[in-house]
């Protein structure tokens, strides 16, 4: 059983970086940009998941809080969010936010390696592409 506090943290912070990396503060982004940053933060936390072993419930779980603890949505916001997310990332569901999910699983790689100007880049293409 992984230890879900600290992972949590560990998201939390990895999500939190991501606002770093593209230079815009929390406060200063769109609604559509943390959308899609909280789609791309999930691919993170799936690569994460599948590094850790961890079970769909687990990954589950610390999607709902991640969307809370960095993103800022509400507990019901965040579990609607999240059930999409799941549903997407598994083909059943939105194909632009599937697309994104896969996006963030690759940018855990660039993270975990700080290849911090890959990894701009790649989230940069997505809100060219989608017009965020």
């Amino acid at each position: 059983m992984a230890d879900l506090k600290t992972l949590r943290n560990d998201v939390a912070a990895m999500g939190e970086d991501l606002f770093t990396v593209v230079n815009i503060p929390f406060k200063e982004t769109s609604e559509l940009q943390r959308q899609l940053l909280t789609a791309f933060c999930f691919g993170m936390l799936f690569a994460i998941g599948q590094i850790r072993k961890l079970t769909p419930s687990e990954v589950h779980a610390l999607a709902i809080c991640f969307i809370q603890d960095v993103f800022k949505y509400s507990a019901p916001q965040a579990k609607s969010f999240a059930d999409l997310l799941i549903e997407s990332a598994s083909g059943r569901g939105d194909t632009t936010l599937a697309a994104v999910i896969h996006r963030g699983i690759d940018g855990h790689r660039q993270w975990s390696a700080r290849e911090l100007a890959e990894l701009k880049s790649n989230l940069e293409e997505i809100f060219a592409t989608i017009g965020a």
